[in-house]
């Protein structure tokens, strides 16, 4: 959970995330108009790199070239709901996230991470 001296994802663009003792470097994206887009029209993500939108409950993977992980979490950054290997062309959520986290398919496999995991924010820069 973010300590009260630190932002709010609201202020963050990049953060380092910890998640047990893994650490996964992260985007934070805001707004209607950034979520839509997500990683549409950007390079495919990198081993222990993430997007994460915020606020967002439902992701959708129109236009991907392949495959994502999602990882929905709620205001606490306690993780609800892992979708693994998420096809291009598809569309899920998970109705209590407040954030949705994407990530190349197979990591949340590969970094073993869990529902009911709780991970920790720390900003890399603010705006």
């Amino acid at each position: 959970m973010l300590s009260s001296n630190t932002p709010s994802l609201d202020e963050i663009t990049i953060a380092y995330i910890r998640a047990g003792n893994v650490y996964i470097n992260a985007r934070i994206t805001g707004g209607f108009l950034a979520n839509l887009k997500g990683l549409l029209f950007r390079p495919p993500l990198n081993d222990r790199e993430a997007l994460v939108l915020s606020p967002c409950n439902s992701v959708h993977t129109c236009g991907m070239q392949y495959a994502i992980d999602l990882i929905f979490l709620n205001k606490q950054f306690q993780v609800l709901k892992i979708v693994h290997d998420l096809d291009p062309w598809r569309f899920t959520c998970c109705k209590e996230a407040s954030h949705t986290m994407k990530m190349l398919g197979g990591q949340a496999d590969s970094l073993d991470l869990k529902v009911g995991q709780t991970f920790i924010f720390y900003p890399a820069t603010t705006d």
